[in-house]
């Protein structure tokens, strides 16, 4: 029987839970679960091969959560706003009775609340790390508003912290409001020497 203890990182095969697997398949401290909407993408059958459990689970199903959850020690919890948004925007109909910014934020609390209610079922649990960012509204004084895929994790982490406190009392919080991988997907978003002889 291993002693290894189980790390659950969701969104295995995305930018931030990849880093976490990456990081922990080198330090060999855990076994790890990574969980996708899709086990048989090519990025999943290469997690597999390295020695991850991949497990099929959607953040918008919640008994999906409940079951990919079972057993960890440790859980990685991120969510895709701007997946989110791009699927809203490429439906054959979207929904106009709203910004699709706003529905987009939305859905991502609601499935962040989705596994934030799994992660509290867990017995086992001993940390949870929630991939959130601040409320921008809230913390500018109502000057930056409809920063909504900030101001919506934020509250998310504000529903776990009052809803469940022993789950609050072992969350730890990571912000990531920017990354650098960000320039080699977005060659415009490179900083640009603009120097003026």
């Amino acid at each position: 029987m291993s002693s290894q203890k189980l790390l659950v990182v969701l969104g295995a095969t995305g930018n931030q839970g990849g880093s976490v697997i990456k990081t922990f398949l080198e330090q060999q401290e855990y076994k790890i679960r990574g969980l996708t909407r899709n086990t048989s993408s090519d990025k999943a059958k290469a997690l597999t091969e390295r020695g991850v459990e991949m497990v099929a689970a959607d953040l918008d199903n919640k008994l999906s959560l409940e079951s990919a959850f079972a057993g960890a020690h440790a859980i990685f919890i991120v969510s895709d706003y701007w997946g989110t948004l791009g699927a809203l925007a490429g439906s054959a109909k979207p929904d106009q009775s709203e910004s699709l910014y706003l529905q987009a934020a939305e859905i991502e609390k609601k499935q962040l609340t989705n596994a934030l209610d799994a992660a509290a079922q867990v017995p086992s649990l001993e940390r949870l790390v929630l991939s959130s960012l601040q409320n921008a509204s809230k913390w500018s004084g109502g000057k930056y508003e409809h920063v909504y895929h900030f101001e919506f994790k934020a509250r998310a982490a504000e529903y776990a912290a009052k809803t469940y406190p022993e789950l609050w009392a072992k969350t730890s919080i990571f912000q990531a409001g920017w990354f650098t991988s960000n320039y080699v997907s977005n060659p415009m978003a490179m900083p640009r020497n603009v120097s003026r002889d």
